[in-house]
């Protein structure tokens, strides 16, 4: 039992082309996906983000920020007489409420975008917290931690030198 429709493409020249096209593309496309896959190796590493975040100077500024305000509000208080004192007290925990999140979100921004940067630079195609990772994945906290030290360092000391080279202000 011969398979009559197999000798009609071979005896047709144009679908004999077409399906040699065909399968040198679908070969085409294969190595090219597989030469993309094998350049692109995906590159895991994992940080602590609590031990980051604590000492980030994003979330150091924001505590500092947050405890000024506290202050600012305490002092507002402390001149209202009682009856008032107690209403504006409702309004401030909500305000308070507000403000941490504020900072908070502000500072976790900084933190991120300092951490993607940083593993941007290292090659890290993915960085995720290390109590996300059951297995695997480098931990790169410390070498984190180091870059921050060293770029804040530096944003400290610049800091310092601006500040030295205003000009004096005589007071009387």
């Amino acid at each position: 039992m011969k398979c009559l429709w197999m000798e009609k493409v071979c005896k047709n020249e144009k679908i004999r082309e077409l399906l040699l096209v065909g399968i040198l593309l679908v070969v085409a496309i294969v190595i090219l996906f597989l030469g993309i896959v094998k350049s692109r190796q995906l590159s895991i590493a994992s940080v602590d983000m609590e031990k980051i975040v604590n000492v980030h100077p994003a979330m150091q500024e924001a505590i500092t920020t947050f405890q000024r305000e506290l202050s600012d509000m305490q002092k507002q208080l402390d001149k209202m007489k009682e009856e008032e004192k107690i209403r504006q007290q409702q309004k401030m925990q909500q305000e308070i409420s507000q403000i941490a999140m504020r900072l908070q979100d502000e500072a976790m921004d900084k933190v991120k975008k300092d951490i993607e940067k940083i593993a941007k630079r290292k090659g890290y195609t993915y960085v995720m917290d290390k109590n996300a990772i059951f297995v695997g994945g480098k931990d790169i906290t410390d070498e984190i931690l180091t870059v921050l030290k060293q770029k804040y360092e530096k944003e400290t000391e610049q800091k310092k030198l601006d500040v030295s080279e205003m000009p004096m202000i005589p007071v009387k």
